[in-house]
């Protein structure tokens, strides 16, 4: 009788230790209109690829020209070959970097900052191939416009280049802001690509911009923003915000194009996450300075760091699902590590999950290995694989023509 009481107690004792545990993302289907995926050609679709930060080893470099030393990278052969072993491995789309921290492009009026006078040679016929060379191979690109580094101590000439950092005047001055739109977003929009009958802002195979990588950490706003150690000109909440948002309208005015914002993490893009702050990107966030210049879906960043107590707080797509998250649009994973470290999950795995935990995509950091622990492209390429045979209804894009924009008011939306 005493050992039954024992087994009980024990039984009783593992028991409420399971009931502590911190339960997995929820299992409830996703939507049966898949909703929860990228709208685009009639149909919604789940995003799947790599990051390409630069593309033959110069950084701001693969369309501009850093005039300092010359560099310009592109190179057709090159982009024609990744870009059809992506295709080939099960990819959809690459997200693929353009300003970066400014030192290539645009072309700026000051050694020091300045207003933006519009794009080097090189700029927009590189960028018009490397579009045509997508179409011919299936893929489709979501273009970055700037990263947080364009708010790094200004450099030098010997140093990153005489125009790379430097740019918080870019973002917080509306004459500057101006600048930038019309002397190289609008021109680049407006630009013809090839014989296709289209302009890069009308082009079916750019299929999304996204305006920021990672603003977040360019904010100077306790409690919920600190700017990372290296970034020497933060800006404000505000600031930021106006600055996305206009550039979103700016697009959504020229362009039949989505756009995005490469948010560091759910923590700042969420209402639902464990610890999370809020969901600084909304539309209520942004058409307060634009009424244009919502989002047309969002971005999350993951890497371990992320995961949390899973008790107090998760950053994780894996632990908080699209639901959990409480999104009011699609969300795609914009960086992961592409061998999956931190993740507690094989590249295999961690796709597979958050493609079940209802996210619109995943592209993976990054292509090449940029030696930050990340891995590359050859080590997620077989899970791509796998999960686009599996799933080639969400996966593999069918293009059909696009109709232009029309605006619909945020009341409506």
């Amino acid at each position: 009788m005493a050992h039954t009481r024992w087994f009980v107690l024990v039984a009783f004792i593992l028991l409420s230790v399971v009931a502590t545990l911190p339960a997995p993302a929820l299992s409830q289907a996703c939507p049966a209109d898949r909703s929860h995926l990228i709208p685009r050609f009639g149909g919604r679709w789940f995003l799947v690829g790599a990051n390409v930060p630069w593309l033959n080893g110069g950084y701001g470099a693969d369309f501009a020209t850093v005039e300092e030393w010359s560099q310009h990278t592109y190179d057709p052969n090159a982009t024609r070959a990744m870009l059809r072993a992506l295709r080939q491995q099960g990819a959809n789309t690459v997200r693929w970097w353009l300003f970066a921290d400014g030192r290539g492009a645009p072309e700026f009026n000051a050694n020091s900052g300045g207003a933006v006078t519009g794009l080097d040679a090189n700029f927009l016929p590189s960028l018009a191939n490397a579009i045509q060379i997508a179409a011919e191979e299936d893929m489709y690109l979501v273009l970055n416009l700037w990263s947080f580094d364009m708010l790094m101590a200004d450099s030098t000439v010997s140093g990153r280049g005489e125009h790379a950092g430097g740019h918080r005047d870019l973002i917080v001055e509306s004459a500057k802001r101006a600048s930038f739109i019309n002397n190289a977003l609008l021109p680049m929009l407006s630009y013809p690509v090839g014989a296709s009958g289209y302009t890069i802002g009308t082009h079916p195979h750019v299929l999304a911009w996204d305006i920021f990588n990672e603003p977040e950490f360019g904010i100077n706003e306790p409690p919920h923003f600190a700017p990372a150690s290296d970034i020497s000109q933060p800006v404000t909440l505000a600031q930021m915000q106006r600055f996305i948002a206009e550039l979103s309208g700016a697009i959504h005015r020229h362009s039949n194009q989505l756009t995005t914002v490469g948010s560091a993490s759910m923590k700042w893009n969420s209402t639902g996450a464990l610890g999370a702050a809020g969901n600084f990107w909304s539309d209520a966030a942004l058409t307060a300075y634009d009424p244009q210049g919502y989002l047309d879906f969002y971005q999350i960043h993951y890497y371990g760091w992320m995961n949390g107590d899973e008790r107090y707080w998760s950053y994780s797509p894996l632990f908080i699902d699209w639901y959990e998250g409480q999104f009011d649009k699609p969300v795609v994973i914009g960086e992961a590590p592409a061998n999956a470290g931190g993740t507690n999950r094989t590249p295999t795995q961690l796709l597979a999950e958050l493609r079940a935990n209802c996210y619109a995509g995943a592209w993976v950091w990054p292509y090449f290995n940029v030696s930050d622990n990340t891995g590359q492209w050859s080590d997620a390429a077989a899970a791509v694989k796998a999960l686009t045979d599996a799933f080639p209804a969400e996966m593999r894009i069918v293009k059909t023509a696009l109709t232009p924009r029309v605006y619909i008011p945020l009341a409506l939306r």
